[in-house]
């Protein structure tokens, strides 16, 4: 049962953070898309998708959310060690566990704080006052999303630190 369970939170992991990086991949393949038909058009065409700033912009808002999760995983978020890096490794895994546990707390609250003002936009219906009117939860969902994925990868790896102090 244990080790059955081991392996179910192990894909659960693997497939996590492969949503995560796959989600990025795909957002950045749209907004190329797009904006490469907005220049092809300007370019024959002397007119402009009336679109393309906007939509890339959210866009890039949701790459970078979604991506979080993936960047933590492959070690990639900015990392001040000017100090740490003068501890033990057995010093250094202690200090990464509490800071962890800082911005678990401090996504988790963030997440939820993002998450009401998708709510606020959608129950308000509120859009966009460009010519797409796109409805403003639209862009804002993915904040709470890529910041609740993040909160989770923390977790992940917050165990992991755990277990590698044992």
């Amino acid at each position: 049962m244990e080790l059955k369970l081991a392996l179910y939170s192990e894909a659960f992991i693997k497939y996590f953070y492969l949503a995560s990086k796959v989600a990025g991949q795909i957002l950045i393949l749209g907004m190329t898309m797009i904006i490469t038909v907005d220049v092809l058009a300007r370019a024959t065409i002397g007119k402009s998708t009336l679109i393309s700033f906007e939509v890339s912009g959210y866009t890039l808002v949701a790459i970078v959310f979604l991506g979080l999760a993936y960047t933590l995983r492959m070690g990639r978020h900015i990392k001040i060690e000017i100090l740490t890096r003068h501890l033990s490794d057995r010093w250094q895994l202690r200090l990464e566990i509490v800071v962890f546990i800082i911005c678990i707390i401090f996504i988790a609250w963030f997440t939820w704080i993002t998450w009401s003002s998708v709510a606020t936009n959608y129950a308000q219906k509120m859009t966009s006052i460009t010519t797409l009117h796109m409805p403003m939860w639209i862009p804002y969902f993915f904040i709470p999303v890529g910041s609740g994925m993040l909160a989770l990868a923390l977790v992940i790896e917050l165990v992991g630190k755990i277990k590698g102090l044992k």
